[in-house]
């Protein structure tokens, strides 16, 4: 069930990356692009470090 929940995390962030780039493209005023761009930027870092400690579990159980 622990397995679950990381690819859960990883879908949802994806999908926030996703609305973060939405808003971004869509902003009327500055604040609102960069903090589109924040939001993707910070997904996209965590979707990387869940993979990263994805594998970095399995190469410990060798």
């Amino acid at each position: 069930m622990k397995a679950l929940s990381y690819w859960i995390n990883s879908i949802l962030a994806g999908i926030m990356a996703f609305v973060g780039l939405l808003a971004s493209s869509r902003a009327a005023d500055d604040a609102f692009a960069v903090g589109g761009l924040i939001v993707f930027i910070a997904c996209v870092l965590f979707i990387f470090s869940a993979i990263g400690r994805h594998f970095d579990r399995l190469g410990s159980a060798h």
